[in-house]
């Protein structure tokens, strides 16, 4: 009976300390994408409610919390991810569809993608997420654009890819949105225009 009471304690306290560091990592989310880049663990500790002392319980550094935020971030964003649409629809079509689905995955992800790109150069387990996030996002454009790219000269292709990807990255439609101050509707069509002029055979 002992034995069955200290296993449901074990429980009872682990139960406890993942609410808790998920409340740790929840407040950070919440700070950030409130405007706050990067929050102390002040602030952090006073908006989940976890003592200042007790953050460092659930994670070694402030750089742990930052890169455990992120990636809690990509898990709720993993759904807008996938393409809504596949290669063998119009081209409009897919221009279309692909680049509202960019948009609206990058405006979910915006603030903690600034976050994560501030912290590239410290955290090498973030830039080689970053890598691979990257490569995923290109190869989307050579699956997409498949037959577009068939029908151009070997070097001409590799050339669109290279610059579908620069045009459809974070850092352009931040860029257009958050510099440029453009709205949503206007960021898109300025994408699609650029992308139909790449991806065009003549």
């Amino acid at each position: 009976m002992s034995e069955v009471l200290e296993l449901v304690s074990d429980d009872g306290r682990r139960a406890r300390r993942d609410r808790n560091k998920y409340a740790v990592v929840d407040a950070f989310l919440e700070l950030v994408r409130a405007g706050n880049p990067r929050p102390s663990v002040a602030d952090v500790a006073e908006r989940s409610g976890v003592s200042h002392r007790s953050v460092f319980r659930y994670f070694a550094d402030k750089d742990e919390l930052a890169r455990t935020a992120i990636e809690r971030q990509q898990d709720f964003a993993r759904p807008l991810i996938a393409l809504t649409v596949g290669p063998g629809a119009p081209l409009d079509e897919r221009i279309a569809r692909f680049i509202d689905r960019r948009l609206e995955l990058f405006q979910t992800l915006a603030p903690m993608a600034r976050l994560s790109r501030s912290l590239v150069h410290l955290q090498p387990v973030i830039a080689s997420e970053l890598s691979r996030n990257r490569q995923y996002f290109r190869a989307q454009i050579q699956h997409l654009f498949q037959a577009e790219l068939a029908a151009l000269p070997a070097v001409d292709a590799a050339l669109a890819v290279a610059a579908m990807d620069v045009l459809c990255s974070f850092e352009s439609t931040d860029l257009l949105l958050h510099d440029q101050g453009l709205s949503r509707d206007r960021a898109a069509a300025v994408l699609e225009r650029s992308a139909r002029k790449l991806l065009a055979s003549n």
